[in-house]
């Protein structure tokens, strides 16, 4: 038996995420006053078919009480729990959209039950009726038999005419949390005794978009080894992960299209789905779209990305060389400026022939940091930490704990610009850091991303550090001669570079 069988809903409490259809369902139970036609809508996987089958039970239990759920145990309960019972009639309606099949249900809806006190109907993805059979099922609901109850349950209830959605009381699933979804396999996997990654669970719950079914089956695939590890789920599902995908905004953000396209090019020699992976980086984008919704400039950057690389997506199908419309939306994304009036950041490629002018706004912010010979002999600071205790930290020490402080930044847009920044000296208690891309310097020097920053520091150190950002000189490789008004590659300049085409 599969597990989401085995582990389906059997009473109204197992239900997961649908409190509001449960609550009231169980209330009508209670006061004896249940509907006649139900109709269930909503995602698959969502639990519509499950709580028919609970109502079949609770309408026909032996042992029903004040608790309003059914026993499971009695004869009727393990009929319906063993899909034994005459009088539950399940019906697919996508092998059985006739109006033949609906008439024959109208003769035999008017006999009494067999066996239970009522007969109940569950009609499954109903919308696949015809209009024949859609009018002659109105009929039916218009004047039930009073033994008679229908549940229909659809995927689709704009396809459902509004004559049989006004005789039904509605109920409209909604996708399940991934909480409860994580809740749920972290259950299953105790019972089933399977060693399962939160982390992985988290990934699966997040691939099933809302649906327990499917996230169930993802796990019964996932057990074949007896144990369940992020890594592997996510090679199975062929996705790039987390940390590639970070890595690859952190390129954008940096104006490295090379690397970016290096990513996606690693990506594509793996086997991985090109789709999949814009998908990915479309999520991604909305989860930062959504952190830094107060920042109206990354947001705008954010929103200009998603739209360059939903375009791409779009084309990726229908390209002769499927990688071809990533590439070009790298380039575009690294091209992509909200304020064109303003001084771009720098792309990492060289520019050649640049003027003075060029030269001396690439080093505006930095205080000769390489001709300063104190920074080879940094003097220890003594900082007073939050207990009030001296302590002794140089620019060695805070770059022999980097990285544990960059974990530390909780906000993963901050985290990443952040990133792009180098200690580069450390005294009376400023460390300073370098830039390569003015742009992401700039988002760090707002007091609310520093405050940010601050933190992490004194999560590690236990005290307050000030920042002074700079701008890292950039020297200029001569190179052939360009006009002024070239200075900044434009997308078929870059394009040649990342390629590694000639301009000649």
């Amino acid at each position: 038996m599969s597990l989401y069988l085995k582990y389906r809903p059997q009473d109204f409490k197992s239900v997961v995420g649908q409190d509001h259809a449960v609550a009231t369902i169980q209330n009508a139970l209670r006061h004896g006053s249940l509907t006649h036609a139900y109709l269930f809508s909503g995602p698959r996987g969502t639990g519509k078919t499950s709580l028919a089958r609970i109502i079949a039970k609770a309408l026909n239990c032996l042992n029903f009480g004040d608790e309003a759920e059914p026993c499971n145990e009695c004869e009727i309960c393990d009929g319906i729990n063993k899909g034994r019972l005459v009088d539950l009639i399940e019906i697919d309606a996508a092998s059985n959209r006739g109006i033949d099949e609906i008439r024959e249900l109208r003769e035999k809806i008017v006999f009494s039950p067999s066996q239970a006190r009522t007969k109940v109907y569950i009609i499954d993805e109903v919308h696949m009726l015809t209009k024949e059979a859609f009018n002659a099922l109105l009929k039916t609901l218009e004047e039930p038999p009073e033994h008679a109850y229908f549940i229909l349950a659809t995927t689709e209830a704009h396809k459902i005419p509004e004559t049989i959605i006004s005789r039904c009381q509605q109920f409209n699933f909604k996708r399940i949390g991934v909480g409860d979804i994580v809740k749920r396999l972290q259950d299953i996997a105790l019972e089933e005794n399977v060693k399962a990654d939160e982390e992985a669970l988290n990934l699966m719950a997040k691939i099933a978009n809302g649906g327990l079914r499917d996230a169930i089956g993802l796990f019964e695939q996932m057990t074949m080894n007896g144990e369940i590890k992020y890594d592997k789920v996510a090679e199975n599902l062929g996705l790039s992960g987390t940390v590639l995908i970070e890595k690859f905004f952190q390129y954008l953000l940096q104006r490295q299209p090379t690397k970016a396209i290096e990513v996606i090019n690693q990506i594509n020699a793996q086997g991985h789905s090109l789709q999949q992976f814009t998908s990915e980086v479309i999520a991604f984008l909305r989860e930062q779209m959504l952190i830094n919704i107060g920042n109206s400039q990354e947001v705008q950057t954010i929103i200009g990305f998603i739209d360059i690389f939903s375009n791409a997506k779009l084309q990726i199908t229908q390209a002769l060389i499927p990688q071809l419309p990533l590439e070009i939306a790298v380039i575009r994304a690294c091209q992509f400026d909200i304020n064109p009036e303003q001084e771009k950041p720098t792309v990492g490629i060289p520019l050649s022939g640049a003027s003075e002018e060029k030269k001396k706004k690439e080093t505006v912010g930095t205080r000769d940091l390489a001709s300063e010979e104190k920074n080879k002999k940094e003097e220890k600071t003594k900082i007073t930490n939050a207990t009030g205790e001296k302590v002794e930290l140089d620019l060695e020490k805070i770059k022999e704990n980097w990285q544990r402080i960059i974990d530390h930044i909780d906000t993963p847009f901050i985290r990443m610009s952040f990133m792009d920044g180098e200690p580069v000296k450390f005294e009376e208690g400023s460390l300073h850091l370098a830039f390569t891309s003015s742009t992401l310097m700039d988002k760090i020097a707002k007091a609310s991303n520093q405050a940010v920053v601050q933190k992490a520091f004194e999560s590690i150190f236990g005290m307050r550090i000030n920042l002074k950002l700079e701008v890292k000189k950039v020297t200029l490789t001569p190179a052939k001669k360009k006009e002024e008004k070239n200075d900044e590659p434009s997308v078929i300049e870059m394009a040649k570079e990342v390629f590694g085409m000639s301009n000649e």
